[in-house]
């Protein structure tokens, strides 16, 4: 098995757009993006398993299932789009499990009509840079990128994005569409809500949509099944040495 897809249900979507939110450093990906599935009350579609994730299974209750990408899609109030919202319990185990399974995500994206793909990650600054928390990121085009500064994204300068909250948006462009990444600055740790709640804010305001955030500690203590340990770096600012962001 190198990918396998199972349909939980099959429907027509209107121009949709991709939200992708992987583990990661303080989970800000996968909190915002579970949290858009809770609050957008989104519908579970589509399953990926793939023999490129770590050799873990997660147990629920005593129910034990192998990893899997889920898909889930949704209508935010004031969007003329639908969303496909993406998280998995895990990233790839190995580089080569990257490159496939960013390959496998956009083939599904390219099946189902997707002309833009956003990943929510984390940008990771330790509290001697003197930072405040906020969102930086980067897109795969200039008009794009100018709409996320337009926005208050603060545009990145250089480094690189490691794994696929940073290889969807970067190889989109290849599969024939666009994308942009989103990160909440952060100290890193287990969840950092604060800074999935600013992605949030981005992200809403950038493809204006409504979006309520009052239940967000809430919801995030409610997430149990935040990810099993992650291997991969984020994002560490160096003069000499490639940073690095998730």
């Amino acid at each position: 098995m190198s990918v396998r897809l199972r349909y939980l249900k099959r429907s027509k979507l209107k121009q949709p757009i991709m939200v992708a939110g992987m583990p990661g450093i303080g989970n800000i990906g996968k909190l915002a993006a579970e949290y858009l599935i809770h609050k957008l009350s989104a519908k579970r579609f589509l399953e990926l398993y793939s023999e490129h994730f770590p050799e873990w299974v997660v147990q629920d209750g005593g129910i034990l299932s192998p990893l899997r990408i889920d898909f889930y899609q949704c209508r935010p109030p004031g969007l003329k789009h639908d969303l496909v919202l993406v998280t998995a319990d895990a990233q790839a185990a190995t580089p080569l499990g990257q490159y496939a399974l960013t390959g496998d995500l956009l083939n599904v994206a390219n099946h189902l009509g997707v002309k833009m793909i956003g990943t929510l990650a984390a940008y990771v600054l330790s509290p001697e840079d003197g930072h405040s928390f906020g969102v930086v990121g980067g897109a795969s085009d200039a008009p794009l990128t100018k709409t996320l500064g337009d926005k208050g994204v603060k545009l990145l300068k250089g480094g690189v994005i490691v794994g696929m909250n940073g290889m969807l948006p970067g190889m989109a462009p290849r599969s024939g569409m666009r994308g942009f990444c989103l990160l909440g600055v952060t100290e890193g740790g287990i969840l950092d809500a604060t800074a999935a709640a600013a992605v949030l804010k981005s992200l809403s305001s950038i493809l204006a949509f409504k979006l309520d955030m009052k239940d967000l500690e809430q919801q995030a203590e409610k997430l149990t099944k935040l990810n099993p340990p992650m291997a991969n770096p984020e994002l560490i600012e160096s003069e000499e040495e490639p940073t690095y962001i998730r």
